[in-house]
């Protein structure tokens, strides 16, 4: 039937799905159909790299089939109405309410009502309230789901964050769940066991009488949704294999993700404040994935992605590796977002060994001063000495990026646009050419610039009307974005809850593809505001208070909300804020022990990174240290602390100390501490190991004393000792634990109880955890168990190879019975059995020993 479809509709071969490198999974070996639905037309979607990794990744979970579908151009959308067909899958051609799983990408907030024009051709209810259990689940994921609360009506969950990790987890969970016949409330709940997972029906938002927002109530244990995150992009390595569509798309190219994240601080960049922390793929990576993705593609262009690729630290020699592979082949690289100062002459002239990509650069702003309003402190010199340089090496046409209606701006800052951007076309070559785009400011979420309001529309209206008249003739062609659209894009940005009525309003109305000026109309959502009795400029033209809560208050993308408040005044008082790789931390909150250092592979020679050498290439060695090796006690109230919770009292008492820590690498370092084995939440540890990395030799009885005099109570190093720092490390030399649960009155049975644990059979554990179910024998970890009196148990568990245990509290239950509550017993880890070679403790190579 589809067949029949495709002569009458323009560029058929976007809805064949028979792409290479597309799969195609044998129904029969299908258990979950899931599909990634972009909210545009093809040629967008499928120039989107998270589509490209999402759908790699996820169909290699065994018995999960993941294929693509897109906005169809109105003439197919048309076509498929008249004839009754539902919108469908490419690969299998199955309609979309059919399957299990949708995952609707949210890269612009201008294609909310092309979300809605999905689901509707798909046959799938746009309200999630109104879906059964026969629906598929209807997940969003991207950039706008750190403020999705204008569309949180139409889905059941979204996805904060990173999904690499999560992603393929959640799948593989949900294929299990449908396996078993489960239900969609399972399912659901499955998901929400993850990182950055959001289930909007979990919280409440009430409304003040003046409209803003008064208070987001959670109606469960979460109060707040934080994003998932993959903190290592040379473990996360996308599929090499990324489809080759057969219609030319808006970026044609192989494009490999160099880093992720961004602190340059830009206070109107939503981007650079939710993908923090900065985290590089190492060179060595990067070349092989170049490799393996050129040759299962065949694309003749390379582009290495980044918020700012000119601070991948090395770059020039990863520039040079390429080339020099693949050279010969014209293939060529592009830098899509080189900084100011970023085109030195060894990048400049690697790139251009094959022919010359086009070249954009930046300023954002037409002052020094409103630069350091938004925290891009160049100076004209520097703007127009990169153009120079551009010109110099061969370009002959440059982009000028500017934005305008940006917080403080005035007429000296529009003059400085034309200024600049006349003088840069004057450097020109002579068939050279300047194009300068002009887009209005949107103030988003999540930034520094979330408190400010946007200029209205007649404002910015008149701002443009004053660059395209000041800035005609000479070499320069002035773009520019539609205030209007700019305008919608501002109240969805920052919108709450009621705006799902108005998108719905304005969909049933004819809004479809606003992101596209042939089809958006400003009138239609006029209209559907009106009728919902909402005021856009509300949304827009007012200023927020430091107070106000937003409506995205309980999504967090790491970055508190103090930094940004912080940088949001700096930026009216026109300070700059440092980069943090250079500068040092300046505590925006991302980076946490939990989560991850920033790791960039900094250096400012650019020739080595953090992977291996390449073609002979040194590594600095690494500086000397010592290790200090210690056990202490943690008892009492410090037991309720978690085991990061501990790290981190244990790291700032030794800063409080001025105990002289020893730091891994990179710009944001990280002491190097290292703990044997987490105690649980509750158990209080009697002879727990730790080791401590130094810059220089300190005597273990000071360090001992040094430490304990600023330690909390309930925190005491007992014992403190040398250990070379080549040693192995303590985590993979634990063999057993000790522990001691003290009942809260005396046991009559205890003795008998432990008898028949002790002669009886197997005794399974089982543990549920994100949907999966996993039984142990506890008999394989329980090495001895013995009770002292009526009230005391004392027992042995044996650990694992691969770091796995039994708990003491499913010890406990298995003792007292599966309907004993086992809440007011107190437990004690007594010690841990280490195998012991060479250390001050006086084993002999091999020798175990349990301190207890």
């Amino acid at each position: 039937m589809i067949d029949d479809v495709l002569p009458y509709v323009e560029k058929p071969s976007r809805y064949l799905g028979q792409e290479i490198n597309s799969v195609h999974k044998p129904k029969e070996g299908v258990r979950l159909r899931a599909v990634l639905a972009f909210p545009d037309l093809y040629e967008v979607g499928m120039s989107h790299l998270g589509t490209q990794i999402l759908y790699g990744l996820g169909n290699l979970v065994d018995g999960v089939q993941v294929e693509r579908a897109f906005l169809p151009q109105l003439d197919m959308l048309a076509i498929l109405k008249e004839r009754g067909i539902p919108l469908f899958s490419l690969e299998s051609r199955t309609p979309l309410s059919e399957c299990h799983v949708i995952g609707i990408t949210l890269q612009s907030e201008l294609t909310y009502t092309n979300i809605l024009a999905i689901l509707d051709a798909g046959d799938i209810p746009v309200r999630a309230s109104q879906r059964s259990g026969s629906h598929p689940l209807v997940i969003g994921g991207g950039p706008c789901a750190f403020n999705p609360e204008p569309i949180a009506e139409f889905f059941d969950l979204f996805l904060l964050g990173d999904g690499e990790e999560v992603w393929p987890l959640v799948l593989r969970d949900l294929k299990e769940i449908t396996e078993r016949g489960g239900s969609r409330a399972q399912m659901i709940a499955a998901a929400k066991a993850y990182p950055g997972v959001y289930d909007p029906s979990d919280f409440d938002v009430y409304y003040a009488d003046d409209g803003k927002i008064d208070r987001i109530v959670p109606r469960g244990n979460v109060l707040k949704v934080t994003k998932a995150m993959c903190l290592n992009l040379d473990i996360e390595i996308p599929p090499h294999s990324f489809l080759v569509p057969y219609v030319q798309t808006i970026h044609d190219r192989l494009n490999i993700e160099a880093a992720r994240g961004c602190t340059r601080g830009c206070r109107f960049c939503h981007a650079g404040m939710v993908y923090r922390p900065v985290r590089e793929r190492s060179r060595q990576t990067l070349v092989e994935m170049a490799a393996k993705g050129l040759e299962s593609t065949g694309y003749e262009e390379l582009a290495l992605t980044s918020l700012s690729i000119g601070d991948y630290g090395p770059l020039e020699p990863l520039l040079r590796d390429l080339m020099d592979a693949y050279g010969e082949d014209r293939i060529s690289i592009s830098l899509p977002s080189m900084r100011i100062g970023g085109l030195t002459p060894e990048v400049a002239r690697q790139i251009q060994r094959v022919r010359k990509t086009g070249f954009t650069i930046a300023p954002e702003a037409g002052t020094r001063r409103l630069r350091k309003v938004v925290n891009k402190d160049f100076s004209d010199a520097e703007i127009i000495q990169t153009a120079q340089r551009v010109f110099e090496r061969g370009w002959d046409s440059v982009k000028l990026y500017f934005m305008i209606g940006l917080p403080t701006e005035c007429v000296e800052d529009l003059d400085g646009i034309v200024n600049l951007a006349k003088t840069i076309g004057s450097m020109a070559p002579k068939r050279g050419q300047i194009t300068v785009s002009l887009s209005p400011f949107v103030p988003k979420p999540h930034t520094p610039f979330q408190w400010a309001r946007q200029d209205p529309e007649h404002v910015l209206k008149e701002k443009l009307d004053y660059l395209r008249k000041n800035l005609r003739g000479g070499k320069v062609r002035v773009r520019w974005g539609r205030t209007d659209q700019a305008r919608l894009e501002a109240v969805l940005a920052r919108g709450d809850r009621r705006l799902s009525r108005v998108v719905e309003n304005a969909w049933r109305r004819g809004a479809v593809l606003d992101g596209w000026d042939e089809h958006f109309s400003w009138n239609t959502w006029m209209a559907a505001f009106e009728s919902e009795s909402l005021d856009p400029g509300w949304y827009t033209e007012r200023e927020r208070s430091g107070d106000e809560p937003f409506p995205w208050d309980h999504l967090s993308s790491g970055v508190s909300r103090q930094y940004l408040l912080k940088e949001y005044r700096l930026g009216l008082a026109g300070e700059v804020s440092d980069d943090c790789r250079s500068a040092g931390c300046l505590s925006c909150g991302v980076c946490t022990p939990e989560q991850m250092e920033n790791i960039p592979a900094l250096r400012k020679t650019g020739a080595v990174d953090g992977s291996p050498p390449l073609d002979g290439e040194l590594q600095e060695p690494e500086k000397s240290h010592r290790r200090v090796r210690f056990i202490f006690q943690k008892v009492g109230d410090m037991r309720f602390l978690g085991h990061l919770e501990t790290m981190r009292v244990f790291e700032r008492t030794a800063r409080r100390a001025n105990i002289p820590l020893a730091f891994s690498g990179g710009y944001h370092p990280k002491p190097k501490i290292t703990f044997a084995l987490a105690l649980p939440v509750g158990v209080e540890g009697e002879r727990e190991w730790a080791d401590f990395e130094l810059q220089e030799s300190w005597d273990p009885q000071k360090f001992r004393e040094t430490m304990n005099m600023f330690l909390p109570g309930g925190l005491e190093i007992l014992l403190a000792w040398k250990t070379p720092v080549d040693g192995q490390p303590l985590p993979s030399r634990i063999s057993s634990m000790g522990y001691r649960a003290e009942f809260p009155g005396p046991v009559h049975d205890l003795d008998s109880r432990v008898e028949i644990l002790l002669s009886g059979g197997d005794i399974p554990v089982v543990r549920e955890s994100k949907g999966k179910t996993k039984t142990l024998n506890l008999k394989n970890y329980l090495q001895a168990i013995e009770s002292s009196g009526d009230d005391i148990v004392h027992f042995t568990l044996a650990m694992q190879t691969n770091g796995g245990s039994i708990r003491p509290g499913e010890v406990l239950q298995a003792l007292m019975g599966e309907n004993t509550p086992i809440d007011g017993i107190r437990v004690f880890r007594t010690g841990l059995r280490l195998l012991v070679v060479g250390d001050r403790s006086g084993g002999r190579p091999g020798f175990s020993r349990i301190w207890d």
